[in-house]
């Protein structure tokens, strides 16, 4: 009787969970797909989104082969599937709306057989011995699992306040700019007070962030910032060389057209993108993810997987990878800085870049 409980436990479990990764799929999938068509040209984006889309569901599949291993089918077979029909039904939403499937390959057959394949086939992966013992989390040491934790928790958190508070905020102000800022004004501090306790499970606590606050710390700050705003404004200027101004418009415009809505949207920027995000991303992500992967991983590697991940945070949550090169440059200076001088001097440099980027914006729409 137990084990016959214990069963039927267990294909809950499993259920839920495949609902629950179908669900991610299908919002990764949303997300990525947007993503690809605004850093792809016209011919290349249907089967661009294709190929993303691929890959998306492969990662989702290995997460669930590596964490139900020898169980992995149930899970799979659910969240592929869910993939699937959402983007066969996208489809033929199209056709009875009487207009053209904007993406055949994706919203069609292709998609949905490429969507179950490789989460299947993630999911089969996943379950190799050889793999699930180098890629499993349990494999990892305590530090290095613990920053993944706060990173992958600030992502959600972020996501979440975005979607549920942005959105409302914007819808009511009819301004989604300014509902993005409120988000991040409310959503960030709420993120890093997870990322505090957090770390403190794994003895993280306040005098591992390196607040160094003296002249010196603020002088390199400010030094590495005006270097960091010139490296990253030119690798700008080159992606807007290669991709064109609608690449450029596709990345800003919504956000031009919110910002001519008064001095009090510049205000509220600046206060939201050039205090308050790097205030507490700096403490996050440097002060305890890059602190943890570090004394889990090393120097070299923390800080490089603490940058992938920040700047991978950035292309899913802002629905973009035309920002991608300079986000990455960003944060790897970000890393180094906080490693060399602490988190007051990489907190000073990510406040140079990005009040820069306020100033510049609001000097372009306000004149």
């Amino acid at each position: 009787m137990g084990s016959h409980i214990n069963r039927r436990s267990d294909l809950v479990r499993r259920t839920g969970a495949g609902i629950v990764a179908g669900i991610l799929s299908i919002v990764c999938t949303i997300l990525v797909a947007a993503s690809t068509v605004n850093v792809l040209s016209d011919a290349l984006e249907d089967i661009g989104t294709l190929v993303a889309v691929a890959i998306v569901a492969l990662l989702i599949g290995l997460g669930i082969g590596i964490r139900y291993r020898g169980q992995w089918l149930t899970p799979t077979s659910i969240a592929g599937g869910l993939t699937g029909i959402f983007l066969f039904l996208r489809g033929q939403l199209f056709l009875t709306e009487g207009i053209p499937i904007s993406y055949p390959l994706l919203f069609g057959l292709p998609g949905t057989a490429a969507a179950v394949i490789f989460i299947l086939g993630g999911g089969w992966l996943g379950n190799q011995s050889t793999v699930t013992s180098r890629l499993s989390p349990s494999e990892l040491s305590p530090r290095t699992r613990a920053g993944l934790i706060i990173a992958s928790g600030w992502t959600v958190i972020e996501f979440l306040f975005g979607l549920g508070m942005g959105s409302s905020v914007g819808i009511l102000l009819d301004n989604t700019f300014v509902g993005i800022l409120v988000a991040t004004l409310v959503g960030f501090p709420v993120a890093a007070l997870f990322a505090v306790r957090y770390g403190h499970r794994v003895d993280i606590d306040h005098s591992d962030w390196e607040y160094v606050t003296d002249s010196r710390a603020v002088s390199l700050g400010f030094l590495a910032g005006a270097f960091t705003v010139l490296t990253v404004y030119g690798i700008g200027f080159v992606n807007a060389m290669l991709g064109g101004t609608e690449t450029a418009v596709a990345a800003f415009g919504f956000l031009l057209s919110d910002l001519e809505a008064g001095l009090w949207v510049v205000v509220l920027f600046a206060l939201a993108h050039g205090l308050i995000a790097p205030v507490t991303e700096e403490l996050a992500w440097r002060g305890i993810v890059q602190t943890a992967l570090v004394r889990g991983e090393g120097v070299t590697t923390g800080i490089i997987i603490t940058a992938v991940i920040f700047t991978a945070k950035h292309a899913l949550l802002d629905v973009s990878l035309v920002r991608v090169p300079t986000i990455l440059v960003l944060a790897l200076v970000l890393g180094i800085v906080r490693h060399r001088w602490g988190t007051t001097a990489s907190t000073v440099v990510h406040m140079v870049v990005n009040l820069t980027s306020v100033g510049l914006l609001a000097i372009y729409v306000l004149g």
